[in-house]
């Protein structure tokens, strides 16, 4: 297949004096890398340009730094606009350290774009779905992670300015790449009354001493000067607003959540995102990546937060298990009893406020590096191999034996304006949240595949008229059912019980015929039913994940009537009947 490949100029590296040119070959993408802001601009519009028919490509807002956050929706228009299919939201890299987040959004936007005429379920599930994608919502730190000297620690935040320190100015105390290397590592003094000392196995490991123990290294934090005179180094580095507290559900002021900023949605990035997934009803389920711990959480965030509808909760059980089957070792967890409590964050605003159920996917397991034999006695954390990070140690065996040693930056000596001799050195800036590049194709595909196997249980309805009889003088019983081949409910308990959305909605209608009443068909067997008070040609309703919903009217007259089901988060179905008496 030709194709026609889209080039931009990329930004400068370090101090070449032009910029080299980055090619998208759709054909033949590389996937054990990570993208840089305008690479993945690039992809995105490839994607759009290959594919203008199915793809809508804009920009929801500016962020702080006047870059853009873009959203690709994916939908096939031969099969209907998106809008009226079920709607499944992923985003990536909410926190700018984050990275392979949004690796995640491409490989999926790419896989659902490039494939679906190869893979028939995947044309199959293509047809009746669509899919809004927001590769980076966190652009101004992504994208500073790759142009600056940086941590995988550093550059979580939002760049709203923040006077951090209380002394009246903002941002005036960064990190500094003293030795000029590229990267903010982590100092050590020799201290004898310290706090760590040199692992008797491994002389580039630091251990916390135990006590009595005689000490060797005190551990300064990272690369950094007192850079406002204030006697302080790094504590006033810019921002910090977390994304991910700043959502308008259980917000909470900085002195009870840290990094919430002045009020929700004070993040132009997530009032941005916000606005559009306020007016988005289609939308049935939310992918929200993040880094690091193999996990897919759910809410409630905290205590203060009310419980989960019972109907919802064995929605979120059923998909949570078989995301630890899709992706082995991940863990399918409640946030605040297995992980710790939060206030503001996204997921927990996507279900409360619009009743959309939600997953965090906490991308990697650093127990990946574990480096141990069959017969070698497990010494992690706890003992299980996928949960917790292995010892620095073997950590260091696995970084020699698979990485030549390039994931530490060994020890060397520097002489700081403050400390005097000191030492820089440690784990670089990618690695230990993210993933060693070999590793990425497999984390990329299995987590896409979950969000498409999530997908393929959004709510797919059928209907059937399954009884018109005549019940003389052209009086007639009609009964319709309409069948949900998906696990996710039209509604879920959460936006039916609140009234976030309308209820989903059965009507029959046909010329000359006149409904005499109807309403949702409880048991069929005893004609149990309950009537709606008026408009009877009209039955509000909803139909559960793997369930039925039965509807029967009594309309007088004959000819042919049509039952449609329309639904917010469904495609409408109708199907027609003729009331012909003998």
């Amino acid at each position: 297949m030709n194709r026609t490949i889209f080039t931009i100029m990329a930004l400068l590296i370090l101090s070449l004096p032009a910029a080299a040119e980055f090619q998208v070959d759709l054909d033949h993408m590389v996937w054990d890398r990570y993208y840089d802001n305008d690479e993945v601009n690039a992809v995105l519009q490839a994607l759009h340009k290959a594919h203008p028919d199915l793809t809508e490509l804009r920009s929801l807002g500016k962020s702080e730094e006047n870059r853009d956050v873009w959203l690709l929706t994916i939908n096939d228009p031969a099969t209907g606009p998106h809008q009226d299919k079920p709607g499944i939201y992923v985003d990536g890299a909410i926190h700018g350290n984050e990275i392979q987040a949004t690796e995640v959004c491409l490989y999926l936007a790419w896989t659902l774009l490039e494939r679906h005429d190869d893979w028939t379920k995947l044309g199959e599930l293509f047809a009746r779905t669509s899919f809004y994608i927001v590769p980076t919502v966190n652009v101004d730190n992504r994208s500073r992670f790759f142009e600056d000297p940086s941590s995988y620690n550093i550059g979580r935040s939002a760049r709203v300015p923040h006077d951090d320190d209380g002394d009246g100015l903002e941002d005036e105390d960064d990190y500094d790449d003293l030795d000029g290397d590229g990267e903010i590592l982590q100092m050590r003094i020799r201290d004898p009354h310290g706090t760590h000392k040199t692992h008797p196995d491994d002389p580039r490991v630091t251990i916390r001493i135990k006590p009595g123990e005689q000490a060797e290294w005190r551990l300064l934090g990272m690369e950094g000067i007192d850079n406002d005179h204030d006697g302080r180094i790094n504590e006033d580095t810019p921002g910090y607003l977390d994304m991910n507290r700043n959502w308008g559900f259980m917000w909470q002021p900085r002195y009870v959540q840290g990094g919430s900023g002045n009020y929700p949605f004070s993040a132009r990035n997530t009032k941005a995102v916000s606005d559009f997934l306020a007016a988005q009803t289609n939308l049935c389920f939310g992918f929200n990546f993040h880094n690091y711990g193999g996990m897919w959480l759910r809410g409630p965030g905290s205590d203060m937060s009310p419980p989960i509808p019972p109907g919802d909760l064995k929605v979120f059980d059923f998909l949570g298990v078989e995301g630890e089957r899709v992706v082995p070792g991940y863990r399918y967890l409640i946030a605040s009893k297995d992980l710790y409590e939060t206030h503001g964050d996204f997921d927990e605003w996507m279900y409360q406020c619009l009743g959309i159920y939600c997953f965090v996917g906490e991308l990697y397991m650093s127990s990946q590096t574990a480096y141990r034999g069959r017969g070698d006695a497990p010494n992690g954390d706890d003992g299980n191999l996928w949960s917790r990070r292995p010892p620095l140690v073997e950590r260091q065996k696995f970084n020699d034996a698979l990485m030549m040693g390039e994931m530490f930056r060994d020890w060397r000596p520097f002489t700081h304006p403050t400390y005097g001799e000191i030492e820089i050195g440690g784990w670089r800036t990618f690695t230990t949240r993210i993933p060693p590049t070999f590793m990425m194709p497999e984390m990329l595909h299995r987590n896409a595949m979950y969000v498409l196997w999530t997908a393929g249980q959004a709510p797919r309805l059928s209907v059937e008229i399954t009884e018109t009889k005549d019940l003389g003088d052209g009086l007639w019983r009609v009964r319709t059912r309409a069948v949900n081949a998906g696990a996710i409910p039209t509604l879920s308990d959460k936006a039916r019980t609140m009234s976030i959305l309308p209820l989903d909605e059965f009507r029959i209608a046909g010329d000359g015929i006149e409904v005499l009443s109807g309403g949702v068909l409880l048991d069929r067997w005893h004609d149990v039913v309950a009537p709606v008070e008026r408009r009877p040609h009209r039955v509000p309703t909803w139909t559960n994940g793997y369930g039925t919903r039965e509807v029967q009217w009594f309309v007088q007259g004959t000819g042919d009537v049509t039952v449609t089901y329309t639904g917010a988060k469904c495609r409408a179905q109708s199907t027609t009947a003729a009331l012909i008496g003998e």
